[in-house]
């Protein structure tokens, strides 16, 4: 018999449902603003203004005791003094009790601070360098004018990472205040590096004092509640965890902390349940703690968690730093509670083939109620491709996503989550068109000969490779310039108090202060550009059949007039994703390459990984994109990430995993992504769980790397778009994390019921 929540975890939920979040049900609409007027001095630098915001933030506060939950504590404001809520009363009525407050300068100090890193000018950017650039985030919208844009690049991290939260709940914000002023006693005065150190130890004492404050308040209100247990646990702050609920506690308060740095969205957890299993074992021995009262508390903490669009990841199973199965009770517990939750929650699994089938059952039951959780990472690839680029075996090991797919390593690692994003299909439509954009004529790429000029298919991809290598250049180039940009503007104190190597060498994570740094490029349209490659080869290179002429006219008026030319082009040649070897060794090798060309730009302390990851920006890099030779009209969406462009892979689930098989999962540092779609018909009758383990360890023994499976069918999907108030409340898988079904965008739920679902 299925258990869910209890009442009083049901209530709870409800609560935190209706404020779409863990967040105060009356907020201070001017909380951040004063805190950032309160922390501004003239002699305070930017990284201490910054940490100093989170001091006065914790103090600011409105606190609320919730009889309720076990856990106590909420984000901050995830507004920042704007009128986005104008029309609130309740904020209005706090807004005009602020007049007193000196309102007018207050509101004039935050939008400087705000503004700081564009009223200093970085320097100026190499001409040229932003051809091809798209000019906001994620590509230029419609109708802006000029060519469509082949890459993005971010460069700046923020609320993408995973914390150190083992230092905190060894230590406690009081104990890594003890640790900080050790490390500013260490040097003397007139040491060369002594003020870059004190610059950032002194930030790191002011977040110490914010989660000893905001420890110490939240005991006290617990205190004068009655509620003696969470006052205890809550000054787990001063000392660190010494027990399973002070652990759950101290955590949940330092990512409250944490995310108010630099805000939710993927900042994630990492490997709970190793992080736990230390605390669960020492209670349960002690007889302090039952199994079900830490499945309970699992069940809180993802009520905590919750969020509409949830990237806060979780990590479960692996290996330990020997490569020995970490997996443990407390993955279990953590799986059983995630199941009992019944709310979309970001879990991912880590998996060998020693899995244990037990382990994998209740991972399989969680994925057929639809939703795509969990999903699995495969160790046999993801940690050679991080050791083999630099990652100490053991660190590498030791790997966890962040947020959707992104790897890092926890508390060691700046990785620059999603730093750049290329477009290779845009890539291959400019060459085909001499490296001018065929809508407006502007050109992007050296001159060089359209498809008609080129007389081989060997020439074509060597002008293909010297037009990616063009680009990316660009891109990296200004990855790196925003990387610099942030080591000037935009320190993360409480992310780097979290690193302990930046406590050793008195460096914000920013400037150096983690052991491992590198960009995380996504690489996008792997896929379509495979696809319409080998459409070139055999039918333009080879057979001769297609005169390139016919092709560029054809594709230059999306196949206005020639939809016989379009059928031949969609079935005259296999597509990627129904392993034929041919189009999968194109696909495997456009992947390869652009890996080996980012390999041999990195840098010590400085490399560049490449993630086989599109997010949901298929959809919107797909309307860059012109008319292809694979048949795929205008503006259509590309391929998500490595799986096949939606419905070309009709030949069944085998052969789509052979596909991706060949692709170099274990050389993408960065990682790579699939989402495989089922039809629930896979899995009826008694032992459809035990199909789906089938299914699973075939994939891995073929080496697929990261997977996502998403049980549904196209008709409950289309039911759900046409009907969501009845039907919109079902979570799918989307992109690298999950959502309800009605929240999602209308062109991204076109995307979803598009994909093919495979069956039996």
């Amino acid at each position: 018999m299925e258990v869910a929540m209890n009442p009083r975890q049901q209530l709870l939920l409800r609560k935190i449902k209706e404020r779409n979040g863990s967040f105060p049900s009356a907020p201070n609409p001017m909380l951040r603003d004063a805190a950032r007027f309160l922390a501004f001095t003239p002699e305070r630098s930017l990284s201490q203004i910054r940490a100093m915001t989170i001091y006065e933030s914790a103090k600011l506060m409105p606190l609320a005791f919730d009889p309720d939950s076990l856990l106590a504590g909420e984000h901050f404001n995830h507004f920042f003094g704007d009128d986005r809520d104008g029309g609130d009363e309740e904020k209005q009525r706090q807004l005009d009790e602020l007049g007193d407050f000196r309102l007018a300068e207050l509101r004039e100090t935050a939008r400087q601070l705000r503004s700081c890193r564009s009223a200093v000018s970085p320097g100026e950017s190499t001409p040229g360098s932003r051809t091809g650039m798209a000019g906001g985030w994620p590509a230029l919208p419609a109708g802006t004018g000029g060519a469509a844009p082949v890459f993005t690049a971010v460069g700046w991290v923020e609320n993408h990472s995973v914390r150190d939260y083992g230092f905190l709940l060894k230590h406690g914000f009081g104990g890594l205040r003890r640790l900080a002023e050790r490390q500013l006693e260490r040097f003397p005065l007139h040491n060369c590096d002594y003020v870059r150190r004190e610059n950032f130890l002194r930030a790191a004492l002011a977040v110490c004092d914010a989660g000893l404050l905001f420890g110490r308040r939240h005991a006290e209100l617990a205190r004068q509640a009655g509620a003696a247990e969470t006052a205890r646990n809550c000054l787990a702050v001063e000392t660190g965890a010494k027990s399973f609920p002070q652990a759950v506690q101290l955590l949940w308060l330092g990512h409250l902390i944490a995310c108010a740095d630099d805000g939710i969205n993927a900042n994630s957890i990492g490997r709970l349940d190793r992080l736990l299993q230390p605390y669960y074992e020492h209670d349960r021995a002690q007889n302090l703690i039952t199994r079900e009262e830490a499945v309970g508390w699992m069940i809180e903490l993802a009520v905590r968690l919750y969020l509409p669009y949830d990237v806060q990841a979780i990590t479960l199973g692996g290996v330990d730093a020997d490569g020995k199965p970490a997996l443990c009770e407390m993955s279990r517990i953590i799986l059983e509670a995630t199941e009992r939750f019944g709310e979309i929650r970001d879990l991912s699994v880590r998996i060998t083939s020693q899995t244990p089938d037990d382990f994998l059952m209740q991972c399989a039951k969680l994925v057929l109620k639809g939703g795509g959780i969990p999903f699995f990472f495969n160790d046999d690839c993801f940690i050679p491709a991080l050791a083999n680029r630099g990652v100490a075996p053991e660190d590498a090991r030791n790997y966890a996503p962040i947020g959707c797919v992104e790897l890092t390593i926890p508390g060691k690692a700046n990785s620059h989550a999603v730093s750049g994003w290329f477009n290779l299909l845009r890539v291959l439509e400019l060459t085909l068109f001499g490296g001018c954009d065929p809508r407006t004529g502007e050109r992007l790429l050296p001159e060089s000969p359209d498809l008609a000029g080129i007389g081989s298919w060997d020439e074509l991809m060597r002008r293909l490779e010297q037009n990616i290598e063009y680009m990316a250049s660009r891109m990296v180039y200004h990855c790196r310039r925003e990387e610099r940009n942030q080591r000037l503007f935009g320190s993360l104190p409480a992310f780097s108090l979290l690193t302990p190597s930046c406590l050793e060498r008195g460096r914000d994570i920013t400037d150096g202060g983690a052991e491992y740094n590198w960009h995380s490029i996504c690489l996008l349209g792997v896929p379509d550009t495979a696809d319409s490659l080998a459409v070139l080869k055999r039918q333009v290179f080879e057979s001769r059949q297609l005169p390139a002429e016919v092709l560029l006219d054809a594709l230059k008026h999306d196949f206005s007039g020639g939809e016989a030319l379009r059928g031949q082009l969609l079935a005259g040649t296999p597509k990627y994703g129904n392993g034929d070897d041919e189009t999968d060794r194109i696909a495997a090798e456009l992947s390869r390459s652009f890996i080996a060309l980012m390999d041999r730009w990195s840098e010590k302390g400085n490399r560049l990984f490449v993630h086989l990851f599109s997010f949901y920006n298929n959809v919107y890099f797909g309307e860059a994109v012109g008319a292809m030779p694979d048949g795929r009209r205008a503006g259509e969406p590309l391929a998500y990430s490595l799986s096949p462009h939606q419905g070309r892979d009709r030949e069944g689930v085998t052969m789509l995993l052979r596909s991706l098989a060949k692709q170099p999962h274990r050389e993408a540092g960065g990682a790579s992504a699939a989402i495989i779609d089922l039809h629930p018909s896979l899995f009826e009758g008694s032992n459809g769980a035990g199909r789906f383990i089938a299914l699973l360890r075939s994939a891995l023994a073929m080496g697929v790397g990261q997977m996502q499976w998403n049980v549904v069918s196209a008709e409950r999907l289309e039911q759900a778009k046409r009907d969501p108030e009845h039907y919109g409340n079902i979570p799918v898988r989307v992109a690298g994390y999950s959502q309800l079904f009605r929240l999602i965008p209308p062109e991204i739920q076109d995307h979803l019921i598009a994909r093919t679902k495979h069956r039996a």
